[in-house]
Parts: structure tokens; sequence; C-alpha cells
């Protein structure tokens, strides 16, 4: 099922998914603030990447290309996120997203570059808490303005004696 019709359906699906992250972000900054937005947002995106990450977690210390397949391409077969491949080997996926349809919402939908870096900053606590809980080491570099695409992922097997959630954080600070 990676027809033009799946691919569309999962593209708009994650867009919609994106203006209302939007206007949750959007109404919790005004009536709490932008930290405590923040804090919210990030908070929800955790939960629901631990869940994604639980589902992972077969894959993990080092099936790559398992996950390229399950997590970057996913259910349309990579049309969504469009992911370029790095490098892939026995010890790493290292993946460059050349699309995002959260990020092309949000500027379809007026926001600033700052809007959308801050929304990528909310969105990140999501991508940590997948490989997290799947059970691998990462590094995160978030979309700033003027780069290609948008986010990039290396994903490598836990390092020993790092083991649980919370075991390897690195990459760079959204926003």
């Amino acid at each position: 099922m990676t027809g033009p019709e799946t691919q569309s359906l999962h593209y708009g699906a994650v867009k919609d998914r994106g203006r209302i992250y939007l206007a949750v972000f959007r109404e919790l900054t005004r009536r709490h603030g932008e930290a405590e937005a923040i804090s919210v947002m990030q908070g929800a995106s955790r939960a629901h990447g631990l869940e994604v990450g639980a589902s992972l977690a077969h894959l993990a210390p080092r099936d790559f290309p398992g996950l390229l397949e399950a997590y970057f391409k996913g259910p349309d077969g990579g049309a969504t996120y469009s992911p370029e491949v790095k490098e892939i080997s026995d010890t790493c996926l290292d993946v460059q997203l050349m699309t995002c349809p959260l990020k092309d919402g949000w500027l379809q939908m007026g926001c600033s570059d700052d809007e959308v870096c801050t929304l990528l900053k909310c969105a990140r606590a999501f991508d940590e808490a997948v490989w997290e809980a799947a059970g691998f080491d990462f590094e995160l570099e978030m979309w700033s303005p003027g780069k290609t695409g948008c986010c990039r992922t290396r994903v490598t097997e836990r390092s020993a004696g790092q083991a649980g959630p919370g075991a390897s954080r690195r990459g760079d600070d959204a926003g």
C-alpha cells in the first residue's frame, strides 16, 4: 500500500496533526505563556514517542535496515518524509529528512521561522523518546532557516552501560 492515494493520505494526516499542534501551542501560550506551552507540548510529545519507540524495540540493537523501513519510510514507502540515507551500515543509520509535512504546514500557515523552530523543539521530545524507548543511541540535528530539507537523525547501537530511557541524547538544541 504505497500508491499515490496512500502517500497523499499519510502526508495530509501528518500535516493536519501539525495544524492541531500549532493550535494547541498557541492556545497554551495565550493562557500560560510560551515556556509553559513548550513544556506541555514536550511532555505530550515525549509520551507519544515512548509508545512509538516501544514498537520499534525489537529492532535493537542494530537492525538498521529494518529501522529504515519501519520508521523512516513507514506506510507510504518514504514519500511523506523523503528520507535521504546518508549512511547505513552495521553500526549506524544516518538519515536526512528532505520533506516534513509538519514544518511545511506550519510555514504554509504563516508561522515565522522562529515559531517553526520552537514547534520543532517541542516535537524533538517525540524523537528523543522514540530512540530511548527503542533502545538506540542517537544524534538529532533539527531544521533551521536556510537548511535543506528538515531534520537529520543518526541512530547507533546503544553504548554498553547505557541501558534504559535517557541513555544518550546528543545533537543540537532546536530553536
